[in-house]
């Protein structure tokens, strides 16, 4: 079994099955969103997608933001935040005892989503309802891929700037509600099931301590090893 595949196979959270309706401001700027997760990889098998996690919770507060995934009941984890107010991407990872940080400016590449080379997107004239929010639609097409163009959801009504920056869709101004992407080379969709306004502690989006700060080269090559 690859280890890029045990990285992901963790329950986040209990999974939703439907999307919850919940009051909320016309606008919010704190809170988090629950995404459900369909694996995009047709050589797993039913079992294998069964383990995999299926969802993934996303915290916002002041611009800033906060994701996770681990394995092995914490032993493995990816951690990313967005620090907003210091234009700075953090990585985070962990494996067994060893804990690893890079420091990134929002203007470099991304370790934590992959790229889309070519990546074409023709926004249109349709919006559609996704937890109580009203979400602009957008035609995705790679035209020098074998992936088929596929249609993505952001709503303007949740406030976090430049929250695409790292992403593929940074072109996108809102905040995707569902859409696909490629993480640490998973390709899956995401579509949000709950989305929620509640206080976040400021604490959530601090480094915790006992990390050490690597290099990008090495950072990268740990990833590398992690999916072989």
């Amino acid at each position: 079994m690859r280890i890029r595949t045990l990285i992901v196979i963790v329950l986040i959270f209990t999974s939703l099955n439907s999307c919850k309706k919940i009051q909320h401001k016309d606008r919010i700027k704190e809170g988090y969103i629950e995404y459900d997760i369909e694996y995009l990889d047709d050589s797993l098998d039913n079992f294998m997608k069964g383990l995999l996690p299926k969802k993934l919770t996303i915290k916002f507060k002041n611009n800033n933001t906060i994701n996770k995934i681990e394995g092995f009941s914490g032993i493995v984890s990816f951690t990313h935040i967005q620090n907003f107010r210091e234009k700075k991407n953090i990585t985070l990872v962990k494996v067994l005892n060893k804990k690893y940080k890079y420091i990134e400016r929002n203007s470099d590449k991304s370790l934590f989503f992959e790229d889309l080379p070519g990546i074409k997107i023709e926004l249109q004239d349709t919006s559609r309802i996704i937890c109580g929010f009203t979400c602009q639609k957008a035609k995705i097409s790679l035209p020098d891929s074998n992936i088929e163009p596929f249609f993505i959801y952001y709503s303007n009504d949740i406030i976090i700037n430049n929250v695409n920056d790292q992403t593929p869709f940074k072109s996108i101004d809102g905040v995707l509600l569902e859409f696909q992407i490629k993480l640490y080379d998973m390709p899956m969709k995401l579509t949000a099931k709950k989305i929620q306004e509640a206080e976040i502690s400021s604490d959530d989006f601090k480094i915790p301590k006992g990390y050490n700060s690597i290099n990008k080269k090495t950072m990268i090559e740990i990833i590398e090893l992690l999916k072989q």
